[in-house]
């Protein structure tokens, strides 16, 4: 699964789907561009009480490319999609060295339904 959140896309200045992310994690204002850096080898927790949420493993951050510069249907071309990841978020992701990145992989733990909405906790 992908992962970003509403702080990473807003301080980057684009819309999520140049990204292709499953799931775009709303963030409350004041929290830190790029905060799903902070996220590998933690838990994040998805809707319903107790056992009912979906549970995720956050692997790595995410290594982009120049395809979210591209037009996107009626979008037009964002060279910002890359261009700022290139000076404000340069990770060192194991086995491909250190990249652009902007949001994050994640392994399903528990599968369940996820809706507009549900509440999102890491542990």
């Amino acid at each position: 699964m992908h992962l970003i959140t509403s702080a990473t896309l807003d301080a980057v200045g684009v819309e999520g789907v140049r990204y292709r992310p499953n799931l775009v994690v709303e963030t409350p204002p004041g929290t830190p561009a790029f905060v799903e850096n902070d996220w590998v080898g933690r838990e994040v927790h998805i809707g319903g009480q107790g056992d009912a949420g979906i549970v995720l493993q956050v692997a790595k951050p995410t290594p982009r490319c120049a395809v979210p510069t591209l037009e996107h249907g009626p979008l037009p071309r964002a060279p910002q999609a890359v261009r700022t990841l290139m000076t404000a978020n340069r990770v060192d992701v194991p086995g491909t060295g250190v990249v652009p990145c902007a949001g994050c992989y994640a392994t399903v733990v528990r599968a369940g339904a996820v809706r507009v909405g549900d509440e999102v906790t890491l542990r």
